[in-house]
C-alpha cells in the first residue's frame, strides 16, 4: 500500500467521526437542545450575564438570574454537589450546588 493509498485510507474513515463531532457542537449551540438536556457550569466565567447578588451559598453569590447561550434562568434551589448529573430539562446548574430554571 503506498503512502497515498494510506493518506486516502485514513481521510475515508476519519470523515464519519468528523462529521459526527461537529453535528454534536452544533446542538451545543441550540438553545432548544440545551433546554431539552439541563446545563451543568462549573466556572462562573462561562456565564454571559448575571443580576445582582440575593444571597450567598457556600461562599459563592447567589444571582437572581444568570444569563448563558442568550437563554435566561432564575434561581430556583440548591442541591448537593453530587446530584448534578440530576439536572433535568430547562435546568442550569451552577457550582457549588445552585439550581437555575428558564421558562
Amino acid at each position: 500500500m503506498s503512502p497515498l493509498d494510506t493518506a486516502l485510507l485514513i481521510l475515508i474513515l476519519a470523515l464519519p467521526l468528523f462529521w459526527l463531532v461537529l453535528r454534536e457542537l452544533d446542538r451545543l449551540d441550540d438553545p432548544a437542545y440545551l433546554r431539552k438536556q439541563g446545563v451543568v457550569i462549573v466556572l462562573d466565567r462561562i456565564l454571559e450575564a448575571h443580576s445582582a447578588p440575593i444571597g450567598e451559598y457556600r461562599g459563592r453569590p447567589i444571582w437572581a438570574t444568570v444569563t448563558f447561550r442568550g437563554m435566561q434562568y432564575r434561581f430556583d434551589h440548591v442541591i448537593a454537589r453530587s446530584e448534578r448529573n440530576r439536572i433535568a430539562p430547562r435546568e442550569l446548574f451552577l457550582e457549588p450546588g445552585l439550581v437555575y430554571v428558564t421558562e
